[in-house]
C-alpha cells in the first residue's frame, strides 16, 4: 500500500474532496441504476454455480479474489493513482467492514429464514440511509419522499413474497447485520470516494476483504470448486456482477448522495427475479409484476424528489 506524503495529504484531500454537480449527480445515479443491474444477476448465477457443485464460501471467496486481480489490473491499465490518501484510511476500513457484513450477515440469514424474508429485511437499508441523511443534515424529508421510500418497501413485499412462518431470530438477527453493512458501504463509501480515486477504492476494500473471506474459507467453509462447465459459467458471471457491481456502485456514491443511491438498490432484487425468470426459468406471478412496477415507480419519484437544485465541483473526475 502506498500512503500519501504528509506534507500532500492536505492538498490531495482537497483535490480530490469533491461536491458533484446536477449533471453528475445524474451520471452517479445511472451508474448507481447500472450497479443494481449488475448485482442483479449474481444470485441466479450463483443458483448455477451452487448446482454445479460451488459452495457458498468458495463462491464469496474467489469473487473477493478475482475482483482484486481485476481492479489492480483496471487501475494500473488506466494509470490511476496507488497512493491512498490517509483521509480515507478510516472511511475505507469502514466501507471494507459493511462489504464483509453484507457478506457473510446475508448468507448466515438464509440458514435460518426464507431468502425472501432475509432479501426483505436486508433491503430495510434504504430507509436507513434516508434516516442517516435526515438526522446529519437535520433536514426532514418531505412527504413525496417518505411515501416513495415505502412504497418501494412494499413493492418489494410484494415481489419478494416473503414467508413469515420461520420466523427465526438468528437469521432475522444476520439480516440486519447484513443491512446495517450494506448502511455502512453506501455512506462510508462516499466519504471515501470523494477522497481518492473510485478505482482505486475499490481494489483497496476487495485487497483488504481477501484475508478475511479466505481465512473464513479455510476456518469454517468448504473449498468446492465447479465440477461441470455450467457451473464454471455460473461462478464467472456470478464473479463478473460483482466486479462490475461494485465499480459502479464506488462511482455512484462519489457522484450521488447515498439516500438516493440506496433509493435505486431497491431495482436489485426486482433485476434479479427477472433475471431468474429467464435464466432459470422461473416464473413470475401477476402480483410480483405489479410490486416491480411499483418499486420502480417509487424509485424514480424518489430520485426526482432528492435531486439537488445546487452543487458545485472541485474535481470533475467519474473515477
Amino acid at each position: 500500500m502506498i500512503f500519501v506524503e504528509p506534507s500532500r495529504e492536505k492538498s490531495q484531500r482537497q483535490a480530490m474532496t469533491m461536491t458533484p454537480t446536477p449533471s453528475q449527480q445524474i451520471s452517479g445515479l445511472i451508474a448507481a441504476a447500472a450497479a443494481s443491474i449488475s448485482l442483479g444477476v449474481i444470485t441466479p448465477a450463483a443458483r448455477i454455480a451452487y448446482d454445479g457443485g460451488v459452495s457458498t464460501t468458495t463462491l464469496v471467496a474467489f469473487r473477493v479474489a478475482v475482483a482484486t486481480v481485476i481492479t489492480a489490473a483496471l487501475v494500473a491499465l488506466f494509470r490511476r493513482p496507488w497512493a491512498f490518501n490517509l483521509a480515507a484510511l478510516r472511511p475505507t476500513l469502514a466501507t471494507t467492514l459493511g462489504i464483509l457484513m453484507v457478506a457473510f450477515g446475508y448468507m448466515s440469514s438464509v440458514l435460518f429464514i426464507p431468502v425472501s424474508l432475509s432479501a426483505l429485511i436486508f433491503f430495510t437499508f434504504p430507509i436507513i440511509v434516508l434516516v442517516h441523511a435526515s438526522l446529519t443534515e437535520r433536514r426532514a424529508p418531505n412527504l413525496a419522499t417518505i411515501v416513495a421510500f415505502a412504497a418501494a418497501f412494499g413493492g418489494l413485499t410484494l415481489a419478494l413474497g416473503p414467508s413469515f412462518r420461520i420466523l427465526d431470530l438468528r437469521g432475522v438477527g444476520c439480516a440486519l447485520i447484513a443491512a446495517v453493512g450494506a448502511c455502512l458501504v453506501m455512506i462510508t463509501g462516499s466519504w471515501a470516494a470523494r477522497r481518492m480515486d473510485a478505482l482505486t477504492l475499490t481494489f483497496y476494500t476487495q485487497a483488504f476483504c481477501l484475508p478475511v473471506v479466505f481465512a473464513v474459507l479455510f476456518s469454517f467453509g468448504t473449498i468446492a470448486l465447479p465440477t461441470d462447465r455450467a457451473g464454471w459459467a455460473g461462478l464467472n458471471i456470478a464473479a463478473a456482477g460483482y466486479i462490475a457491481g461494485m465499480c459502479l456502485l464506488m462511482v455512484a456514491v462519489r457522484l450521488a448522495n447515498p439516500a438516493p443511491v440506496s433509493m435505486i438498490n431497491n431495482l436489485e432484487p426486482i433485476v434479479t427475479l427477472l433475471a431468474a425468470a429467464l435464466i432459470l426459468g422461473e416464473r413470475m406471478t401477476a402480483i410480483q409484476y405489479a410490486g416491480g412496477g411499483l418499486v420502480l415507480v417509487a424509485v424514480v419519484l424518489a430520485t426526482r424528489e432528492m435531486a439537488p437544485k445546487h452543487a458545485h465541483c472541485t474535481n470533475s473526475r467519474l473515477l
